[in-house]
């Protein structure tokens, strides 16, 4: 049974390896739906541990902490091996699916320094399960059969297996950690993937109480293509053409022509083209009690790790189940706030390259 149990974990843990690493590297298994509304297979990095413990640690030993808490868990889970009696066929079981969970997880920190979770369980936008891997269901799969065990009076086991419990559980660097950050990385990846988008928008500034209101139609197509069009209470224009931007009011007569260097650019409407990371730039956090576009999305606030010039803080509404931005609002240093809302929404569309020209009229003045 101890070989039985060792192999068992083999399995396990090569299972494990093998389905993370075909969602890492395949790129439309980064969102599937699997059973429209209830599994989905998203890919989401976790960089926490069971339960969110030790998420918020910001520091150079977290990833030496980590990794000391998993090989403890396996130095126990080897240390039940060794020494219970053959007949204890079930704990075996629950001790090689609870070894192969644990290495697995502890296989993805230390080649990655987070842990990648993929099996998303919901109920359509109202309920969502942790997202998981197949080490967190072998783990979970584990501790149960060892607590059906201590349940029944002739399995009663020694006083040390609540410790066991408490060791596989916390090394098991399972996939119930921070919800602001898993919503993030879901964000992330669904960001990552699309191509394209088109939606109506309306933008919102306000400063020292004045608001001024302004609405039209988006265009967004990769690497840095853009066109804004506003249709109210002014007419006016702005495109991006990968290479220039162009900044054109019809009634006053001119137009900015300036150079887009998107590597340099750090404008924080570029993320809704895919650019930059928002889980290494940003510490993020869950809001709640603010109006919402819909009650039933998230609201997500971002700071920036390093001071930013444009803006002190991002405020995200993104909406639970597609993960898609409807709101975003930039907070600038000064006090002023810039809101973008986003509706009818249309993901990777086909867009015509003269979308992203700007027609500009022989007598305008051109201010580059």
């Amino acid at each position: 049974m101890r070989l039985f149990a060792l192999g068992l974990g083999l399995v396990v843990f090569l299972l494990d390896l093998l389905t993370k690493r075909w969602v890492q590297n395949t790129e439309w298994l980064h969102h599937y739906p699997i059973v429209d509304g209830f599994v989905t297979i998203q890919f989401v990095r976790n960089e926490g541990i069971a339960f969110g413990l030790l998420h918020s640690l910001e520091s150079a030993w977290k990833p030496f902490l980590l990794s000391l808490i998993a090989v403890v868990a396996v130095a126990i889970v080897l240390y039940y091996i060794a020494s219970l009696p053959h007949s204890e066929r079930l704990s075996f079981v629950s001790l090689g699916l609870l070894l192969g969970g644990v290495l697995g997880n502890f296989a993805d920190r230390l080649s990655h320094g987070y842990v990648i979770d993929f099996l998303s369980l919901h109920w359509r936008d109202s309920f969502h399960w942790p997202t998981f891997n197949v080490a967190d269901a072998a783990i979970s799969a584990g501790v149960i059969l060892i607590l059906l065990e201590t349940l029944f009076p002739t399995f009663v086991r020694r006083t040390a297996v609540g410790a066991f419990l408490l060791a596989a559980l916390v090394g098991s660097a399972a996939s119930m950690g921070d919800p602001a950050k898993e919503t993030v990385s879901r964000l992330q990846a669904e960001y990552d993937r699309i191509e394209s988008f088109q939606a109506d928008f309306e933008q919102i500034y306000e400063d020292r109480g004045v608001t001024l209101r302004e609405a039209g139609r988006v265009l967004m197509e990769k690497p840095g293509r853009m066109y804004w069009e506003y249709r109210e209470p002014t007419e006016k224009y702005f495109v991006a053409d990968g290479e220039q931007t162009y900044f054109y009011v019809p009634q006053d007569r001119q137009v900015f022509i300036s150079h887009l260097d998107l590597e340099e650019a750090d404008s924080p409407l570029l993320f809704l083209l895919g650019k930059g990371d928002l889980e290494t730039e940003f510490e993020v956090s869950l809001l709640e009690g603010r109006r919402l576009i819909d009650p039933e999305n998230l609201l997500l606030e971002l700071t920036p790790k390093q001071p930013h010039p444009e803006f002190v803080k991002l405020v995200l509404e993104v909406d639970p189940e597609s993960f898609i931005i409807h709101r975003l609002s930039v907070h600038e240093p000064l006090g002023p706030r810039n809101d973008y809302l986003l509706r009818n929404i249309q993901r990777n569309v086909k867009i015509p390259d003269r979308a992203f020209r700007l027609s500009i009229p022989s007598d305008v003045e051109i201010i580059r």
